[in-house]
């Protein structure tokens, strides 16, 4: 969308600049280069790319959840779909979840790398969109502990057989 805007800028731009046909003509052609040389510099790469401003000391990268960098400076970052989910860690995480059925949401303290959760009305396995570590510095864990895990909706829970948090 950034070089669409600069495009159809440009574009219109130099179309109201000349009365010539042939100079609006030239106007785009040369404001299609000058486009082209710009985002030429620009590089796609990840080496190439330069690591954003830090973030502030309490912040934790949602991928690796240490500190010092944003998630998508993440040296731990991986090319899109090699996970199924946004941690790949070992450790239990809490996990944001949307259904994309029917749009019901929720967040459970026992989410895991890879591991879904079944939407308790279409009966389908969703993976976490977001995961974070339990312990927010800030103190902003928002699960409840007191509430009980349903275990027969949780994968991680039926592909061990037993309840998840007795691994750790």
């Amino acid at each position: 969308t950034f070089f669409f805007f600069f495009l159809l800028q440009a574009l219109s731009s130099s179309l109201y600049k000349s009365a010539s046909p042939y100079g609006s003509l030239n106007n785009i052609v040369d404001g299609l280069s000058s486009l082209t040389e710009h985002f030429s510099d620009l590089s796609l790469s990840s080496e190439a790319r330069k690591p954003s401003k830090r973030p502030p000391p309490n912040y934790l990268c949602h991928l690796c959840f240490n500190k010092g960098h944003y998630i998508k400076d993440c040296p731990q970052a991986r090319p899109k779909g090699e996970g199924l989910t946004p941690y790949q860690g070992k450790k239990r995480c809490f996990g944001e979840y949307k259904c994309p059925k029917c749009k019901r949401k929720w967040m459970s303290g026992n989410s895991w790398a890879n591991m879904g959760q079944e939407c308790i009305k279409c009966h389908i396995n969703v993976y976490p969109h977001k995961q974070r570590p339990l312990e927010k510095p800030d103190g902003l864990d928002v699960s409840d502990q007191s509430k009980e895990h349903p275990q027969h909706l949780c994968e991680k829970c039926k592909v061990l057989g037993y309840y998840c948090r007795r691994v750790q």
